[in-house]
């Protein structure tokens, strides 16, 4: 019987409603059609005798500091993508799910807080903040009817994604909380990139279009079989929390002898929870003597032991200072950002000299490349930046980007008010020393 034979007949069996083998699995955007209603009646048999309901299909055992929840597989093949390891009930995300709870997000959420979680931070990608911060949590699978006892996440799913010092899936993924995402779509509980909404995050940066293909399914599953899922709380020992948060106050004497605060990052990196440095910069440095502070610090972040947080209330973060060479010129960039140019105070104890300056694209000359045109709203404040922003913004707030513009002298001091004026419109922000100044 051929290939094509047997398409057709699988074809012509969908149209009279006549199954061929299994059920055909959706391959785009719909609700998920539950099959096995009567799993509820007896999948906590065999479960822990401590367990608490949150709900009757969602339970906690205080004992094992793990939440079970039943769900249901959602039929991915050997191979393909797998975007999301777990669903909340009302998504619509089957099509690239492993497996979909028959609970919302927030239901496991009030398990996971009854074990006394409490809430992480989810990643801020924009903010330079690759990493979700929170508890870890193991996944483990165990299909009703087919597995005596619970397998790890591994054994159905492929990561190709994390290095052997990260092991996510060994390690666990940090509880961020997020809520009030029931029915907003995707609806995730665990995503296999870092989306802001899902009820766990990933311990490394995962934009999504960087990671997308690295974890596949490892089997072939049938829609709609039952099957529980294990979130184990990996709880460090002595009741420790896993976030640590290091400060690290940056001064001039910190730049001329860096030395002390290179052995106090060595040790910190030797702490076996997940540490993010909250660095500050003071308000006296030159932008030029951060720059190679930048570098150094992310490139000791890059051989693992902390991640750099995002940057506090007030603070410019350290990311910002190594900008992307090539965003240099206008002509070669895929959008044009706000650009603000920055000079120091004329005198000692007035403001620095603000630009803002709004480059528009006109789509109507000749050629594959608009004509740039450059808007200037001079003497800005910290308090008028963003207002004229907003004002005069013909974007609908699309562009979330902006380029600092700073002349010799700029200080810390100088640009932080700027900075944070502007950290809800433009939260990804990059400074140009007046050298690198776009043409």
């Amino acid at each position: 019987m051929s290939k094509q034979w047997l398409l057709a007949l699988a074809a012509c069996c969908a149209l009279l409603g006549a199954p061929l083998g299994a059920a055909p699995q959706d391959t785009a955007p719909a609700a998920f059609r539950f099959v096995h209603p009567e799993a509820k009646e007896t999948w906590r048999e065999g479960l822990p005798q401590d367990c608490v309901a949150v709900s009757p299909t969602c339970v906690y055992s205080p004992s094992e500091r793990t939440v079970f929840a039943l769900a249901e597989l959602c039929g991915l093949g050997e191979g393909y993508e797998v975007e999301f390891l777990l669903l909340g009930n009302l998504s619509d995300r089957a099509y690239e799910g492993l497996a979909i709870a028959w609970d919302a997000p927030s239901v496991i959420g009030k398990a996971v807080a009854a074990l006394g979680v409490p809430k992480g931070v989810a990643a801020s990608v924009q903010r330079g903040l690759g990493m979700a911060q929170g508890e870890r949590f193991t996944v483990e699978v165990k299909r009703l009817g087919k597995d005596e006892a619970f397998r790890p996440l591994a054994d159905f799913v492929n990561d190709q994604c994390s290095t052997p010092a990260q092991n996510l899936f060994a390690r666990g993924f940090p509880y961020v909380g997020a809520d009030g995402h029931d029915d907003e779509m995707p609806a995730s509980v665990i995503a296999a990139y870092a989306e802001p909404d899902s009820l766990f995050g990933l311990p490394y940066p995962a934009p999504k279009g960087a990671v997308y293909g690295l974890f596949t399914a490892k089997t072939n599953e049938e829609a709609g079989t039952p099957t529980i899922v294990a979130l184990r709380w990996q709880r460090l020992p002595d009741g420790q929390a896993r976030v640590l948060k290091h400060r690290v106050d940056v001064t001039t004497a910190t730049l001329t002898n860096p030395d002390p605060l290179l052995a106090e990052l060595k040790k910190v990196c030797e702490d076996p929870r997940d540490v993010f440095l909250d660095v500050r910069l003071a308000p006296t440095l030159p932008l030029a003597k951060v720059v190679p502070f930048a570098r150094l610090l992310v490139a000791l972040e890059a051989e693992g032991g902390f991640t750099i947080d995002a940057p506090a209330k007030g603070q410019v973060s350290l990311r910002a200072f190594l900008p992307n060479d090539a965003w240099r010129d206008r002509k070669a960039r895929v959008f044009q950002p706000w650009e603000v140019e920055i000079a120091p105070p004329p005198k000692p104890g007035e403001t620095p000299v603000v630009t803002l300056c709004q480059i528009l694209e006109d789509w109507t000359v000749d050629g594959p490349d608009p004509a740039l045109t450059r808007k200037c709203y001079p003497d800005m404040t910290a308090k008028t930046i963003a207002e004229t922003l907003k004002r005069v913004d013909v974007s609908a707030g699309r562009v979330y980007v902006v380029f600092f513009y700073a002349a010799p002298g700029v200080t810390v001091g100088d640009l932080a008010p700027f900075a944070e004026a502007l950290s809800g419109p433009c939260p990804t922000q990059w400074v140009f020393l007046e050298t690198d100044r776009a043409k």
